[in-house]
């Protein structure tokens, strides 16, 4: 029987149960003894907690400005919906947290194993999904890991895991599944959308001359650096999951990549926040009290300009607020 759980680090992984099967079985090296010392109840309580703190409150201040402006546009909804996945997700991080902290024992019984699982497993879909517009495809994405996860007995603990019933088979398939479905597809999808966005905003503004040369490049910055921030923060993870496939018994090493992969998977939802609280302009005008009925001069202005042009609205309406995607 194979399981995938949270015990070393979160994320509800396949390399965190033959971790634990070693850790409890007859070889308890000082390897491990120092891997379980230093990083999973020291180090990573410590970077988890500081994740949650800042994410929660860049999403929030996110979902507050959204909420404030009295006429939202799509971007606007799919900005809440990033936001609120995201937070949502960091909510149930103190439970990780709290079961690092007591040596993986997991006190809150089933009922909330399968929610806080279910909260971590559903924000990497959810995340993507909504980037990507596949929302209802991301919640079906999770009905596996709602359906097996569970509360199992470990010597005189329990551990909350994601037990999967056939094994290796399902584990492999179950890989495969998260990174083509979960990764892959979902990055060519935004390299390709990005892509087509910037070259149609490129080709409408040299029909309006050289002067919004400016906003166009901070469009391409801004193009990139989500697509660097999300290749940056999972793909690591996945190329770790599917080394997996291939370990019998993790050394330390791996072990420590793997830890730091869910680092940097977690801090993707903290970083979501602060690109918009920090890269776009209406963010930051909104929070100095400078936003007004109409926000000129910026990429996300000039695309969405370019946008009602193409589907026969004046671009000329006022709107109390706005916020961009890109």
């Amino acid at each position: 029987m194979s399981a995938y759980n949270m015990t070393d680090g979160g994320r509800w992984r396949p390399i965190a149960f033959q971790a634990l099967n070693t850790m409890n079985g007859s070889s308890n090296s000082a390897d491990e003894e120092v891997l379980d010392e230093a990083t999973v109840m020291h180090i990573l309580p410590l970077v988890y907690g500081v994740l949650c703190l800042t994410g929660v409150g860049a999403n929030s201040l996110v979902i507050c400005t959204v909420l404030s402006c009295r006429t939202k546009g799509i971007s606007d909804i799919y900005i809440l919906s990033l936001a609120t996945a995201d937070l949502l997700f960091l909510v149930g991080m103190p439970f990780t947290i709290h079961q690092l902290v007591r040596h993986r024992h997991w006190v809150f019984g089933q009922v909330m194993c399968k929610i806080v699982t279910v909260m971590d497993v559903s924000n990497q879909f959810t995340t993507v999904g909504t980037v990507t517009t596949l929302c209802i495809d991301s919640l079906l994405l999770t009905v596996p890991v709602m359906l097996y996860s569970k509360t199992i007995q470990v010597e005189d603990f329990e551990v909350c895991v994601v037990d999967l019933p056939s094994g290796p088979k399902d584990m492999y398939w179950y890989t495969l599944y998260q990174s083509i479905l979960g990764f892959m597809i979902p990055l060519i999808i935004i390299s390709t959308f990005y892509s087509l966005t910037l070259f149609h905003v490129f080709k409408s503004l040299r029909r309006v001359g050289r002067r919004q040369s400016v906003p166009a490049r901070r469009a391409t910055k801004t193009v990139l650096m989500v697509i660097t921030v999300f290749l940056v923060c999972w793909s690591p993870f996945h190329v770790m999951q599917v080394l997996n496939l291939t370990t019998t018994v993790p050394t330390p090493l791996f072990l420590y990549s793997y830890h730091v992969s869910i680092c940097l998977s977690y801090a993707h939802s903290c970083i979501n926040p602060l690109m918009l609280l920090f890269f776009t302009k209406t963010f930051q005008e909104r929070f100095s009290g400078k936003c007004g009925s109409v926000v000129k001069g910026d990429a996300s202005s000039r695309l969405r300009q370019i946008t009602t042009r193409m589907g026969g609205v004046s671009d000329n309406q006022e709107v109390d607020c706005k916020s961009s995607v890109v």
